[in-house]
């Protein structure tokens, strides 16, 4: 009894809720275009648009357009940077932590500003000897930062920002 009591303050408290709202009513279709990435890595913009267009896709009150949206969700790729954060007993990297901060803005097609805001999450990896590898685990970070950001950004939406 104790164990659901404490389950139920742990999961009612944790601030996570599911939203049933969606998008400003007269906005249906909704134009994303490519992020613009103001930073030196290349193809984050890439990375970033697979998982935003995934969950704005998942939205049944929704429709991503090409030509004739209500509205356009614009993303600009702020900041991208990594950072050392452990160091192992020869004085070597061993963990780094990656930051990807994204800013958006959703416009009515008149240009009205809906919302905007800006959304930011880190990842830590691990360090490899390889280069090839140290590449595909910073790779992986910035995937699952983009998955994180694009639910963020959903969840904002969704509960009216």
């Amino acid at each position: 009894m104790k164990l659901a009591a404490l389950l139920l303050l742990f999961f009612a408290g944790c601030g996570y809720q599911f939203a049933g709202g969606s998008l400003p009513a007269d906005v249906r279709l909704l134009k994303l275009p490519l992020a613009v990435n103001m930073t030196t890595e290349p193809l984050l913009e890439n990375i970033l648009a697979v998982p935003l267009t995934a969950v704005l896709a998942r939205q049944q009150a929704v429709e991503l357009v090409e030509s004739g949206p209500e509205a356009v969700l614009q993303a600009t790729i702020t900041d991208y940077y990594v950072d050392p954060t452990s160091y192992d007993s020869n004085d070597r990297i061993s963990v780094f932590r990656a930051t990807l901060k994204v800013h958006f803005a959703l416009k009515r097609q008149d240009g009205k500003l809906l919302w905007q805001g800006d959304l930011q999450r880190q990842q830590t990896y691990r360090a490899a000897v390889d280069k090839n590898q140290q590449e595909d685990l910073e790779s992986v970070a910035i995937e699952s930062m983009a998955r994180d950001i694009a639910d963020d950004l959903l969840y904002r939406l969704v509960t009216r920002f």
